[in-house]
């Protein structure tokens, strides 16, 4: 007889990247579908790379702890997103549900759930300057002197990206709004998903989520979560950049940063 440990991290290596299933869900095919718990033990213990255990989620489709241990869940949650899974999580300012900025058919998959104006470019979180590469931005010394003082911090850039490759992102504006977040456990989770696609957690025109259990109103099981608590701010400052001139586009939390960088130089609003 196979022994249940097996059974799972059978089923286990078999989910496809992208995608997850819970751990009632791989008892349930192991075999033993109120076994959920040994399933949660069993996985705790397995160091195999070949066994991709961050694709197993908890039953309330939380992200749950990774290597036994709830301080790794931000290394589930980035190898989670970089194969393509779509997640809620906490941006520094709102919950933002976020999918691979780098994969086309992840991006329209957000613009469906969310039900999205598909004219509409998406904001994007990186986690460096030279994540820009992955989008063939090449900055001025103006826009680099600006950036180095804004970022990280709580202001969305726009700058011009007129690559076609690029237009699922830009949606034939050419431009393409970015921030590098402050918060450093977001910075570890884009460390390891690469770029993310991070419009607010709701339904276009409805009042973005603050909670976990608001973002599930909307969502239900089709993406993960990542709870960490209540989060309620004012959207990000927005600035133009495609030139060597800011605009101030939408007036939000890092406002006074930007003055405080551009006293001495020239603002449009």
């Amino acid at each position: 007889m196979v022994p249940f440990s097996q059974k799972v991290l059978k089923v286990v290596e078999q989910i496809p990247a992208g995608q997850f299933l819970t751990y009632q869900e791989v008892a349930q095919k192991a075999g033993h579908k109120k076994a959920s718990r040994a399933v949660g033990q069993i996985l705790a213990q397995n160091y195999n790379s070949l066994i991709p255990c961050h694709r197993v989620i908890k039953n309330n489709y939380e992200v749950g702890g990774y290597h036994g241990s709830f301080k790794n869940s931000y290394q589930k949650v980035g190898l989670l997103l970089k194969e393509g899974a779509l997640g809620v999580i906490p941006t520094d300012t709102i919950y933002g549900i976020c999918g691979s900025a780098l994969k086309k058919e992840v991006v329209e998959k957000i613009y469906r759930l969310r039900k999205r104006n598909f004219k509409k470019p998406m904001i994007i979180l990186i986690s460096s300057i030279n994540d820009l590469q992955y989008f063939r931005i090449r900055l001025n010394p103006f826009q680099k002197r600006i950036l180095k003082q804004l970022w990280p911090g709580s202001v969305s850039v726009i700058l011009k990206c007129p690559l076609e490759k690029f237009s699922y992102l830009h949606r034939g504006i050419k431009t393409l709004a970015l921030r590098m977040p402050h918060d450093q456990e977001l910075l570890k989770i884009l460390r390891i998903s690469g770029p993310l696609v991070a419009p607010s957690a709701n339904f276009e025109g409805e009042k973005p989520a603050a909670t976990i259990k608001e973002a599930k109103r909307y969502f239900q099981d089709k993406v993960f979560y990542y709870d960490k608590g209540t989060l309620i701010s004012q959207p990000s400052t927005l600035i133009d950049l495609t030139s060597n001139q800011v605009k101030i586009l939408r007036e939000g939390k890092g406002l006074n940063k930007v003055k405080r960088v551009l006293k001495n130089g020239k603002i449009n609003k």
